[in-house]
């Protein structure tokens, strides 16, 4: 109870005190309560003359008494109970009042006042609101600059390739008589950027799925294994350019019931990491280990070592850990926060882990019993 409720409380007994004594006082010092008590004494006193000149005697009309105690009584009970309530009410009111305006407060980062020790619990939660509002509308702050600085670097970037495809075809039909090699060194170039073209469009796509659509599932049973098998022979064109060698590590058979697609996503993302961050002639390790009903799968690289800072921001949205903007290699800062999402949904885990210029990457997946 605040300080002000009961002050409001301390008055209204205090209302009621002098109400009673006022009333004792008008009963039995005032003319007032002598008329009233003459009403009672000729209501309930019956007085009779005794025979034979005996004078008269008196005698209460205990019926008649009986009847207006308990009308007293009733009375008194509905008016006590309906001021109690009445005063209950208006004192929730001004609860009411006071905490709605502390929440309002809160809410708007004002200072909210030390409370007594009664209300010392809500004083607490208070604080974690305020606290939850503030970090939310920090996060809600940079999300959205870096969608802003995502989109203006996408469109920017997607001047690069389209000029390179434009300017090198441009050059091919101006210049039939080029030599059959340099055409096709000429062709080469165009082609690849024209693939950047294409990733950078699918990445904007990307933008728009991530922030509309929720992922769902279409659970299937596969081998693992041969999943995997076959990611590293399309990631071998991708490794040679580093001269990189994936090493794997895994049962010869491994049935799970998952999301195939959706699991490839997240191996393409975590190995597209690695390579892209890894150094150049050096091993990428993709182990399978199972662990009671849990599926633990490790993608490992040696490269710079990332800071404990960004591991913990490493899987937000649009965050990148290449703040230079490669055009060669930069992303919408998609890839693991599109991970993480899809391994959450299965219901599992990923945590990133970074020393001694070595990153490790850990999915651990809850096993469907077949």
């Amino acid at each position: 109870m605040t300080k002000q409720t009961k002050t409001y409380l301390l008055k209204t007994m205090l209302i009621i005190v002098c109400s009673v004594i006022a009333l004792y006082i008008i009963a039995t010092k005032t003319i007032i309560g002598e008329g009233f008590g003459k009403v009672i004494s000729d209501s309930f006193i019956i007085f009779q003359v005794v025979p034979d000149g005996g004078g008269e005697t008196s005698m209460v009309n205990w019926l008649k008494f009986k009847t207006f105690i308990i009308s007293i009584a009733v009375f008194a009970v509905v008016f006590v109970g309906f001021a109690t309530y009445w005063i209950s009410q208006y004192l929730l009111k001004k609860d009411r009042q006071y905490i709605a305006t502390l929440l309002k407060q809160s809410l708007e980062d004002e200072d909210v006042p030390a409370l007594d020790l009664e209300y010392l619990e809500i004083q607490n939660e208070l604080e974690k609101i305020k606290l939850t509002n503030q970090k939310n509308q920090e996060a809600l702050i940079q999300e959205t600059q870096r969608t802003k600085d995502l989109v203006t670097f996408l469109a920017h970037d997607l001047r690069t390739p389209l000029a390179s495809v434009i300017g090198y075809l441009n050059l091919l039909v101006d210049s039939p008589e080029i030599l059959v090699e340099t055409r096709a060194k000429y062709l080469g170039i165009a082609l690849d950027k024209a693939y950047r073209l294409e990733y950078l469009i699918d990445e904007f796509f990307d933008i728009t799925r991530f922030n509309f659509q929720n992922i769902v599932l279409d659970y299937s049973v596969f081998d693992l294994s041969l999943l995997l098998q076959q990611l590293s022979e399309e990631f071998y064109p991708i490794l040679q350019k580093k001269s990189q060698q994936l090493v794997m590590n895994m049962p010869e058979k491994c049935l799970i019931e998952a999301d195939s697609t959706k699991l490839v996503r997240v191996l393409n993302n975590l190995l597209k990491n690695a390579s892209a961050y890894g150094f150049e002639e050096t091993n990428i390790l993709l182990s399978v280990t199972i662990k009671e009903d849990k599926l633990q799968l490790l993608v490992k690289n040696q490269g710079n070592t990332i800071p404990q800072e960004k591991l913990t921001v490493i899987f937000d949205k649009f965050y990148r850990l290449d703040s230079a903007r490669s055009t060669n290699s930069g992303g919408a800062g998609l890839g693991l926060a599109i991970a993480k999402e899809i391994v959450e949904v299965h219901e599992g885990s990923i945590e990133a882990t970074s020393e001694n210029q070595s990153t490790e990457f850990i999915v651990i997946l809850p096993l469907k019993k077949q």
